[in-house]
């Protein structure tokens, strides 16, 4: 059976950075590769604020291959990290970088390293959208899970675009056919919320790249699927 959504944009937003993306941890173990000292009894706040005034007496670019390598090392090997570290200050590889499975944590990289160095690092572009998604059937009703599926939620996102987007003119094929190996990659974040027993909020994070493209829109009908219960609508 065809699946009917009816879809309204709550709110559209740009992001600097993902709340919650870095935690008190990860600047503290940032200030202990930069051999800053103690940071007991530092609160989570001044740990961000030290962390950042601390990259900020580094080179840029030395700045750069150190949270590349506190965030990525365990990916990318060392000559990789100092060859992206270099890149940085005039790409936003949160969108170029070869491997889209790194898209989000590049961004995370690159919002810290922004907001040590505005004047140098690509402006952070993410982009948060709510969603109302309402199920006008029994076919898509199913669909309304806690966990939807991510070939579902980029199809559903795609209905709201237009047919130039660039979600459309990249993934075409996937967004017609059966399967979509990539879905996870275009949407990075998402969380949930019941708004009735037909109803979900949906709250989406991903890079502008994918997303500006509902940046004007307000109301629209989807008949999205996923790709493991059903085939294409023509």
């Amino acid at each position: 059976m065809k699946t009917i959504f009816r879809v309204r944009l709550v709110d559209f937003s740009n992001l600097l950075e993902i709340e919650g993306a870095r935690t008190a941890e990860d600047f503290a173990a940032l200030l202990d590769a930069m051999e800053y000292g103690d940071v007991t009894g530092m609160s989570d706040e001044e740990l961000r604020e030290m962390c950042i005034m601390s990259l900020q007496d580094l080179d840029p670019v030395d700045a750069a291959y150190l949270v590349l390598k506190h965030d990525m090392g365990d990916i990318l090997r060392d000559g990789q990290t100092r060859n992206l570290a270099s890149e940085m200050p005039e790409e936003k590889l949160w969108e170029e970088y070869a491997n889209s499975k790194l898209h989000e944590r590049m961004f995370n990289a690159g919002s810290l390293l922004y907001a040590a160095f505005p004047l140098t690092f690509p402006k952070p572009d993410a982009v948060r959208v709510q969603l109302e998604v309402t199920a006008e059937n029994a076919a898509a009703k199913e669909l309304l899970t806690a966990s939807p599926n991510e070939s579902f939620l980029v199809r559903l996102l795609a209905d709201g675009m237009e047919s130039h987007a660039v979600l459309h003119r990249l993934y075409g094929k996937e967004l017609t056919g059966t399967s979509f190996p990539n879905a996870d990659e275009v949407v990075w974040i998402v969380r949930t919320e019941p708004i009735s027993e037909t109803a979900m909020r949906m709250d989406i994070i991903s890079s502008g790249y994918w997303l500006d493209a509902l940046e004007e829109t307000e109301l629209y009908e989807s008949n999205a699927y996923a790709d493991d219960i059903a085939t294409p609508l023509h």
